[in-house]
């Protein structure tokens, strides 16, 4: 069984760190140009896979809608671990907005960043500040739709979901950042 790969990986737009900045259906600001609401958009894409593509060991991207799916592969997956640990969707809520409000997550060229092989470093400030706009509003959006499916209704664990939470993507890979991680220089 072959792993799942993005619908659209020649798709043409904004350029950043070998990747394309896909069209999202959200309501967030930021740079992602938007989707019309009947169309699937890549963060659809990420969480129908999901549970599919986390069983896989390797992955073998082949373009950058590939690229994203990857990314957010193992930020679901951090996401759920983080919901396992929280009862309540109340507070799964509080939890969760600080970590995908963050604005200094690891971009490509950063330490921490667990994906370096796949992209490709910024080549300035201003294509970094474009990757860390996109992918924040990516990353927004993306924990606002797990919160919805993780919970069921009367606020307690949807175990459909949660069960995933123990399942690692790549073992080394973390987006939730560790005290002491600093951020690239430009200079």
């Amino acid at each position: 069984m072959p792993v799942y790969h993005a619908k659209n990986n020649e798709m043409k737009g904004l350029a950043i760190c070998k990747t394309v900045a896909y069209p999202l259906k959200t309501k967030l600001k930021g740079p992602a140009p938007p989707c019309k609401a009947e169309d699937e958009d890549i963060i659809d894409e990420a969480i129908k896979y999901f549970r599919a593509n986390v069983l896989f060991k390797k992955f073998d991207p082949q373009g950058p809608g590939d690229l994203i799916i990857c990314y957010l592969t193992i930020f679901i997956a951090e996401i759920l671990r983080v919901f396992a640990k929280v009862k309540q969707r109340n507070a799964a809520e509080k939890k969760i907005t600080a970590i995908s409000m963050k604005p200094n997550f690891a971009i490509p060229g950063d330490k921490g960043f667990p994906l370096a092989g796949f992209f490709k470093a910024p080549q300035n400030r201003s294509e970094g500040e474009k990757f860390r706009a996109y992918f924040r509003q990516l990353r927004e959006e993306t924990c606002m739709r797990m919160l919805d499916i993780s919970y069921l209704e009367d606020g307690s664990h949807n175990k459909w979901w949660i069960q995933f939470a123990k399942k690692k993507p790549c073992s080394s890979c973390h987006f939730i950042p560790q005290e002491g991680e600093g951020r690239r220089s430009y200079d």
